[in-house]
């Protein structure tokens, strides 16, 4: 009896403890996806307005395409820095 309240007790805390390490890991990504979506820009994947960028998903005044979603990295991809 007194070994299965140990075991019991032991499965208990290793449930809890992944529990709350989950949810940390949660927040994490939550706050990272928000810092996404603050510094994403969107831009015609035809450049009909040159290297124009929006801020918010829509369509191309010009050619009415979907906007598409430009990474940082792009941005600055004709930089020889």
């Amino acid at each position: 009896m007194k070994k299965q309240i140990i075991i019991a007790s032991i499965f208990f805390t290793t449930a809890l403890f992944m529990a709350s390490c989950r949810n940390n890991t949660n927040e994490k990504s939550n706050e990272n996806t928000t810092e996404e979506v603050k510094t994403a820009m969107y831009q015609c994947p035809m450049k009909c307005e040159g290297e124009k960028m929006y801020e918010e998903q829509g369509t191309c005044p010009v050619c009415k395409m979907d906007l598409e979603l430009v990474s940082k990295e792009n941005e600055h991809k004709h930089h020889n820095h």
